[in-house]
């Protein structure tokens, strides 16, 4: 059973590990052995009628099963971040997992091992269109909410999106740390397990988990708005920087230590919440019970277990062959690279919050601004100059990946119709739920395909353009984005095709304040023209 755990161990790793959002996921597998440990051993007797299929389920059920990891797992190496593969692969691991102790004891034998089991799925990234969707909607409460408050208060506030302008004292970010997602996945991974340490009844476990979500909200928007008053108190820079230093140690900045304190407390009462409900100081909990080691025992057939490490290797080695082979036809490109030193251009760098770095996982990246000094203005409060938001000026978010690790697929959800709204700007082209137009780029002696989007607030327009650049492409292939996106056949087509995540750099460059479409498309030649270069090909 290790081989096909290994599977799905290998498929989340990077998520736990890249997503703060499931890094919580490293430590569920304990529990999960905890939990079985700590489960009622199997007392059955073995003279008891057996089912029809029992000591049959490995050959009806598991070995279709075994057999099915193939294609799944070929269709992983070019759709790795499809959250709904997890889920399939989970279930598909869950079943092989039980088959045997059900062979063994039928239904008696595995039901005190199924919620152990399940447990596992507090683990599995929620699918993204879901989690997008709801931190978004979560962000618009909370920022709302926040500005109401303010407003109560007396202080200038106002929002724009999901940004609570704060006037003179610059802006608040409800980014994914502060929009309470975290915090809500953390309580429920933490009152599904004390539902089950005190051995709750299922209606009292709903009505933990009920309690444990209402907790986590309440504690969040407590942790947002005091970052927030922070900032309308004209102490923003509490929240970015370290409160201190000794010796060559940092002390993490106000923003960091809100957020433990927020964990801190939303584990804290969760815990004193489950405990005061059970009551008493001789409580039956989990920890008082005996080790079962005999629940982690079992006996399938040799031939199975043969089977089930073959197919495990034969899979990984498949999927890697049938990929690796249709790449070595794939033409090598040069890094594309943006390049805006010049002393005659005032550049300011952004932070890249941590909801995009964690669903993104790109190796490197970097969000600047730029302008001419001549359209600048002169800050009289600290005697420099910044980039004046009525002139015209640039923006640009760029991102590399490696060699399977970009993910054009999620990259479609991250567009500019997707994320800029949230920001307070209206789209006007394309419109809505409409593909936007491509262009093509003169670079040196190649041609890029960008997307185009138009947006406007205050009667001002921006333009972005959006491009990404593969690490290697079929000779004659246009750079553009995958038609099919989230939809399955594209997913089946990339996997039949063998176009996996070859790794590229994802260029977004925006530009304020011009007057037309028109003059946008030639400042954009312009840049590339200046700005934009090939590397060396890189040697795979």
């Amino acid at each position: 059973m290790i081989s096909i755990w290994g599977l799905i161990f290998l498929q989340l790793s990077t998520t736990w590990n890249t997503n703060e959002q499931y890094a919580h996921g490293f430590l569920v597998p304990f529990l999960c052995f905890y939990l079985l440990l700590k489960s009622e051993p199997f007392t059955g007797n073995q003279e008891s009628k057996k089912s029809l299929l029992q000591g049959k389920t490995w050959f009806l059920i598991g070995i279709p099963l075994l057999l099915s990891l193939l294609p799944l797992w070929t269709i992983r190496g070019a759709n790795s971040d499809w959250r709904l593969l997890n889920f399939v692969l989970f279930g598909i691991v869950f079943l092989l997992t039980v088959i045997p102790f059900y062979d063994q004891g039928g239904w008696s034998r595995i039901k005190n091992l199924i919620f152990p089991l399940l447990f596992f799925t507090v683990a599995i990234p929620w699918p993204l269109a879901t989690d997008l969707q709801l931190t978004q909607w979560f962000q618009e409460r909370i920022s709302s909410i926040i500005v109401d408050i303010l407003l109560l208060l007396e202080h200038e506030a106002s929002l724009q999106g999901t940004v609570i302008d704060v006037g003179i004292f610059g802006q608040v970010g409800i980014d994914q740390a502060c929009s309470g997602i975290n915090g809500l996945q953390s309580s429920i991974v933490v009152t599904l397990f004390f539902g089950a340490y005190y051995r709750f009844r299922w209606i009292n476990r709903v009505v933990l988990i009920l309690s444990g979500a209402m907790i986590a909200i309440g504690f969040n928007l407590l942790r947002a708005f005091s970052l927030s008053y922070i900032k309308v108190k004209g102490k923003g820079h509490l929240l970015e920087d370290a409160l201190f230093s000794i010796g060559g140690w940092d002390m993490p900045s106000l923003h960091d230590l809100a957020g433990w304190i927020e964990t801190s407390l939303i584990f804290l009462f969760i815990y004193l919440l489950a405990r005061s409900a059970r009551g008493g100081l001789f409580l039956r909990m989990l920890s008082n019970e005996p080790n079962n080691w005999s629940n982690l025992k079992s006996s399938p057939p040799l031939g199975y277990s043969l089977l089930t490490i073959s197919t495990v290797i034969a899979s990984v080695s498949y999927a890697n062959y049938h990929f690796e082979s249709r790449e070595s036809n794939l033409e090598n490109l040069p890094k594309l690279s943006l390049n805006i030193a010049d002393d005659s251009l005032l550049v300011e760098e952004k932070i890249i919050s941590n909801q995009i770095a964690a669903q993104l996982h790109f190796e490197s990246a970097q969000s600047i601004q730029w302008q001419e000094r001549l359209r600048t203005r002169y800050n009289p409060t600290n005697q420099t100059r910044v980039i004046n938001p009525n002139q015209e000026y640039w923006q640009a978010f760029e991102a590399t990946w490696e060699s399977g690790g970009a993910c054009t697929a999620i990259l479609s959800t991250h567009s500019p119709d997707s994320c800029l709204p949230l920001t307070g700007l209206t789209q006007i082209n394309p419109p809505p739920g409409q593909a936007p137009t491509i262009i093509t780029i003169q670079v040196e002696n190649r041609e890029i395909s960008f997307e185009v989007y138009e947006f406007t607030k205050n009667r001002k327009k921006l333009y972005v353009f959006r491009c990404f650049w593969p690490r290697m492409q079929a000779i004659g292939q246009a750079n553009q984005f995958p038609k099919g996106g989230y939809s399955l056949e594209g997913r089946i087509q990339s996997t039949l095709e063998g176009r996996r995540n070859v790794g590229g750099t994802m260029l977004a460059l925006a530009l304020a304040n011009v007057d037309s479409p028109q003059t946008a498309l030639a400042k954009l030649q312009a840049l590339a023209n200046q700005r934009l270069s090939f590397g060396e090909k890189e040697v795979q």
